[in-house]
């Protein structure tokens, strides 16, 4: 990170807790960034709490596992995710990546207590002890951009967001770092919304890397990236960390798409 992005990146993270309007609309905000949206935009925001699947963690229509992974098991080991991709939910999180990179600490924030709520406390109920520490803290990486993608666009934000939910995690007291480095992606695939669920599997096959090895042996990893659709970027990913050495992998986004009946919809 050259002197002029750490710079930026430092004003950033000063600005952002220090607001005092709704991040989505430009509505007053009294208690930000406690409440980074207004209560209407919060309203409109389709959050993932009700049924969801037993193994990626998107809104399901029954319970267990959706048909989804039914055809195609992921290789992480579970995935979550605090809202819907739908309605406004989706159309936010999509302009953390267009218009407005500053939504991401909105999202990353709330993807923190999801991963807390649902599994580091359960975790903890079950062993009888803090789940990520100092001995063994979570490896949090996100979901690269190519390079040429990202000098495009001039910022990766499954970065960004996994720069916040450290942060977050490490407030909240438990031990966590962020490697940047470790998953690198060799080229751009075609889009995959305007792909089919097989063809967005062998999509991605052959894109991702994992170049340093090591980092991964015996370790517990965090994957973020901002949205899942049929996991099959988040499956791939943690397939290669799995190879190189991770003990396991959980899958953490901004927002999931739903279950249908039909994958190839």
């Amino acid at each position: 990170m050259s002197f002029f992005q750490d710079f930026a990146e430092k004003i950033r993270n000063f600005s952002a807790a220090r607001g005092c309007v709704c991040d989505c609309c430009g509505a007053e905000v009294f208690f930000y960034p406690k409440e980074r949206f207004c209560k209407a935009c919060e309203k409109a925001m389709t959050r993932n709490d009700q049924k969801t699947c037993d193994k990626c963690g998107r809104a399901g229509i029954s319970d267990g596992v959706c048909l989804t992974c039914k055809s195609r098991m992921p290789k992480f080991d579970k995935g979550f995710s605090p809202f819907v991709y739908r309605g406004v939910a989706a159309a936010q999180i999509n302009r953390v990546k267009t218009t407005k990179r500053r939504l991401s600490y909105y999202f990353a924030e709330n993807m923190a207590q999801t991963f807390i709520e649902h599994f580091l406390l359960s975790e903890e109920e079950k062993d009888g002890g803090r789940y990520a520490t100092n001995e063994n803290p979570l490896l949090i990486i996100p979901v690269p951009l190519s390079k040429k993608r990202r000098v495009e666009r001039g910022y990766n934000q499954a970065e960004d967001l996994a720069k916040t939910v450290c942060a977050e995690l490490c407030k909240r007291g438990y031990f966590a770092e962020v490697d940047l480095e470790i998953l690198e992606k060799l080229r751009d695939n075609a889009k995959q919304k305007e792909q089919g669920f097989a063809e967005r599997i062998q999509n991605v096959q052959a894109v991702y890397h994992v170049r340093k090895r090591a980092r991964c042996r015996e370790r517990t990893v965090l994957l973020i990236d901002d949205v899942m659709t049929t996991g099959a970027t988040g499956s791939v990913c943690a397939e290669r960390i799995k190879k190189a050495g991770a003990r396991e992998v959980f899958f953490l986004v901004g927002a999931a798409l739903p279950e249908r009946r039909n994958n190839d919809e």
